[in-house]
């Protein structure tokens, strides 16, 4: 059984993957440019605070419930220890550092490889679907005025919704196992996910194909606004290649291929499979709405949400397997 009292001095494996891409972005960026690791510096500041903040909110949260099953003292014991503690700031700062290596790749995918594949992947989806684009079909069936509202209001809110639960639930864990294989898994899948935007870079149906949502622009006002605001970034990246200064916002990177969105919700709905059962409908809805809903406003292929669920699927497996969390009934510690 392990125990969450001793402290780990070893690396994880999130952590070393995290740290030699760090290290490998940065001394890119130093020696071929853009340099934006002013901007990425402050994300990954940002970041780490947020992480440290949701794991407070969620050891708040997980001592309520516990105290009203009357096992408030079992649940706090291992919080207490110092390996449970210095576990959470090592979460916190590699998790910042995922999201440094994370932005900053996906930003500069359009001066790193410049070529897009949308054609391509959409091609691709008409020979598999008899030669019916599943995004047209999706838009049909979902073109009610008040259906294509109801996507436009909630698709990036249940997005960072879903960002917020999550990691309130697994920064707060008291299981050491647990939250490792959680952030060994999560940390594969950003960093594959960013890795597949600069070997194919695409930039979505919205901006490869946009006359098929000049129809149902009126609907969608919150989905047409990021779809200005990313594109002027995405021009933004492309003028500081050439030496022009330009405003730049970090998590604004255009790439579609594949849908990160997708994937989260459905890595941490398997997650949820047998933490919190109510997590798991949860995170089940989400990553149907996200899935519908990023071919609705433009930003996905169906593919890429495909892509998305496979990568998330993996990337749970291989860390519960060599973590062993299959044995729920040890995780108390």
């Amino acid at each position: 059984m392990t125990s969450n009292r001793r402290v780990h001095p070893r690396p994880y494996f999130f952590e070393v993957v995290i740290g030699a891409h760090l290290i490998f972005v940065y001394a890119v960026l130093r020696l071929r440019g853009p340099d934006v690791t002013s901007i990425t510096n402050l994300n990954m500041i940002t970041t780490t605070g947020t992480l440290l903040l949701e794991g407070i909110a969620g050891v708040v949260l997980r001592g309520i419930v516990e105290t009203r099953r009357g096992k408030q003292r079992r649940f706090l014991r291992p919080l207490r220890s110092a390996g449970w503690l210095t576990g959470t700031l090592r979460l916190a700062v590699f998790g910042g550092a995922l999201v440094g290596v994370y932005g900053a790749i996906k930003l500069l995918v359009p001066l790193y490889h410049p070529v897009l594949y949308d054609r391509q992947l959409w091609d691709l989806e008409q020979r598999m679907f008899g030669g019916y684009a599943p995004v047209v079909f999706v838009i049909n069936i979902f073109s009610g005025p008040r259906v294509l509202s109801f996507f436009d209001w909630s698709y990036a809110r249940v997005f960072f919704a879903s960002l917020a639960i999550a990691f309130t639930f697994f920064m707060s864990h008291p299981s050491r196992r647990v939250r490792v294989a959680f952030a060994d898994g999560n940390a594969a899948l950003w960093i594959a996910g960013a890795w597949l935007y600069l070997l194919f870079p695409t930039v979505g149906p919205a901006y490869a194909f946009p006359e098929l949502w000049m129809p149902i622009r009126e609907s969608i006002p919150v989905t047409n606004l990021l779809h200005v605001r990313l594109m002027t970034n995405y021009k933004n990246v492309l003028l500081l290649g050439r030496g022009i200064s330009a405003p730049l916002t970090f998590i604004f990177g255009v790439a579609a291929f594949p849908s990160l969105h997708v994937a989260f919700q459905t890595f941490v709905f398997v997650w949820m499979r047998r933490l919190w059962i109510s997590g798991q409908m949860l995170f089940g809805v989400f990553a149907l709405l996200i899935l519908i809903g990023s071919m609705i406003t433009g930003w996905h292929y169906l593919l890429d949400g495909l892509a998305g669920i496979a990568m998330a699927i993996v990337c749970y497996a291989i860390p519960a397997r060599r973590w062993r969390i299959a044995e729920w009934a040890r995780l108390r510690k």
